[in-house]
């Protein structure tokens, strides 16, 4: 009897683990694979508290700790550790890493190598489409997180459609159903009402994400007499643009709960989550709101209206806090509609957003790259060929 083929050996590669949209998706995808037929590790350019998560899940994560552009001894190190961990398929993660991972992986020998792009890019970065148009022959295939971020990358480097596979983010839907406890518990200590309703921030305090457009929404509703209460959790580099507006009237009576670890909690605890980006790829924050219920008002840009629609939520023009600000009032004052787009939002999310499927689908595009690897090259490290 001829025996089964080996593991296949897998290296995600991803520029840092600091836990945000990009470094949650690989996480979840190194500790969900099969274990009997995949056999994955993690590398990073640098650090950040999600390796801690991968070391608890019994994933081998490597951080190389690249400080600058120009260090290319930690390059020279990821060669070797590829060589030496026999690495067949190399799975790259953002643009730094990619940039690193396809010059390693050639210089390593390894076999086959894919990339993922987590966002339809707005900033004027030219050369991250050059790279990939120049890099194309090497990478095998490019991984778009949605439909809209296919056909934004595609349109910028002009290759051919059969390049790409489109595999959306997925979320544990069971993880983040309604937690009456948990609410009842942190409304208390936030010192809200049962019968109050509370709207939330939850992600980057960045440009990105169009912190600067909620808050002069939220003076806006101010101004014209409107309560407007706010959960914020987060952190990023608006963070003095967030603590000056909570010493302003407008934020006088919002929160800041700063970075948290307990997502579901806080979800089950608030009723509206808003989401004013400039950009997005596919934004987990809105995914998992529908998967806790909750209707998400959102700005009308590619990725995030992959997520979400008139069904599940309000929709908005990007910049425009007036137009935001009477989103979050008609939703604050309509507990029939909140309703019916919270229970939209949760079928939605469990029938096409479960995590299952987003690691399914990785697993067939691995096995439909590298093949069955033959037993017989087992242990063999790259070194010593």
């Amino acid at each position: 009897m001829d025996a089964a083929p080996r593991k296949i050996r897998i290296c995600q590669l991803i520029t840092e683990l600091r836990p945000a949209g990009a470094e949650r998706c690989v996480f979840e995808l190194a500790r969900r694979l099969d274990p009997a037929r995949f056999d994955v590790r993690v590398a990073a350019l640098r650090g950040g508290e999600v390796a801690d998560w991968l070391a608890a899940a019994g994933v081998p994560t490597r951080v190389l700790d690249v400080r600058g552009k120009w260090d290319l001894f930690k390059l020279a190190g990821l060669v070797r550790w590829l060589r030496a961990e026999c690495i067949d398929l190399l799975h790259t993660h953002l643009f730094h890493a990619d940039l690193a991972g396809r010059l390693a992986a050639a210089a390593a020998g390894v076999p086959h190598l894919v990339h993922t792009v987590h966002v339809a890019e707005k900033r004027f970065r030219p050369w991250r489409f050059a790279w990939a148009r120049l890099g194309a022959g090497r990478c095998e295939r490019i991984v778009c997180v949605s439909e809209s971020v296919r056909r934004q990358h595609a349109r910028r480097t002009g290759l051919a459609a059969e390049r790409y596979t489109v595999i959306p983010n997925g979320i544990d839907t069971d993880a983040y159903a309604r937690n009456e406890s948990a609410r009842v518990r942190l409304r208390r200590e936030w010192g809200v009402g049962d019968d109050e309703v509370l709207p939330a921030f939850v992600g980057r305090l960045d440009v990105q994400k169009g912190l600067d457009v909620l808050l002069a929404a939220l003076e806006l509703l101010v101004g014209g007499g409107k309560a407007a209460r706010v959960i914020f959790a987060g952190r990023g580099p608006q963070r003095l643009l967030l603590d000056h507006f909570l010493l302003t009237p407008a934020g006088a009576r919002c929160r800041d709960l700063g970075f948290i670890h307990d997502v579901p909690a806080v979800l089950s605890a608030v009723d509206v989550l808003v989401m004013p980006s400039r950009w997005e790829g596919w934004p987990l924050a809105a995914g998992e709101a529908l998967a806790a219920g909750l209707p998400v008002i959102a700005t009308r840009v590619d990725g995030l209206r992959d997520v979400v629609d008139e069904t599940v939520g309000l929709l908005v023009p990007p910049d425009d806090p007036a137009a935001l600000a009477n989103a979050i009032e008609r939703l604050c004052a309509d507990g029939a509609i909140r309703a019916a787009l919270g229970r939209a939002g949760r079928r939605r999310a469990t029938q096409q957003f479960a995590i299952r499927a987003f690691v399914e689908a990785h697993e067939r595009l691995y096995e439909q790259i590298a093949g069955a690897i033959p037993p017989g090259c087992d242990g063999i490290s790259r070194e010593a060929k």
